[in-house]
C-alpha cells in the first residue's frame, strides 16, 4: 500500500515537473538548432499511433475473453443437454461449412466449439446462453 502511493507521489511530482520544465527544454532544443514544431508533430503521430495499436491489442484481448466464455457455457449446455443452446449450435453448424465436419455435438472439443462461434457474434450468443 505504501509502495503504491510513493509511487503516485513521484508520478505527480515528475509529472509536475515535466509540465513546468517544457518551457525550458523547448527554448535549450531551439539553442541546439532543433525544430520544437517538427518535434512536437512527430510526438502527436507516434502517440496516436501507440493508441491506435494499443487499443486494438485491448479489443483483441475482449474478444478472445469472450469466445473463451461463450465457448464454455456451450460446453457446459452440450454436457448438460439443454435444449436451446444446444439447437443454437446446431443451427450455426448448418449455416457454416462445418455441417459433415461436426455431426456429433458431444464429441465436440472446446477447441472445435470455439472453431465454430469465432466469426459469430459474441455479445448476441453470450445473451442467448444467458437467457437460458
Amino acid at each position: 500500500m505504501k509502495s503504491n502511493f510513493v509511487k503516485k507521489i513521484d508520478k505527480a511530482i515528475i509529472s509536475q515537473m515535466l509540465e513546468d520544465n517544457s518551457s525550458l527544454l523547448d527554448s535549450e532544443l531551439e539553442t541546439l538548432d532543433y525544430n520544437i514544431n517538427e518535434i512536437e508533430e512527430f510526438s502527436q503521430k507516434m502517440f496516436k499511433r501507440q493508441s491506435f495499436f494499443m487499443k486494438g491489442y485491448i479489443n483483441k484481448q475482449n474478444d478472445e475473453q469472450l469466445l473463451e466464455k461463450a465457448t464454455k457455457l456451450l460446453y457446459k449446455a452440450i454436457e448438460s443437454h439443454i435444449e436451446k443452446p444446444v439447437s443454437y449450435l446446431k443451427n450455426l453448424i448448418n449455416n457454416n461449412e462445418f455441417q459433415i465436419q461436426y455431426r456429433n455435438l458431444e464429441n465436440l472439443t472446446i477447441e472445435e466449439i470455439k472453431d465454430i462461434i469465432k466469426d459469430q457474434n459474441l455479445l448476441e450468443i453470450l445473451e442467448k446462453l444467458n437467457d437460458e
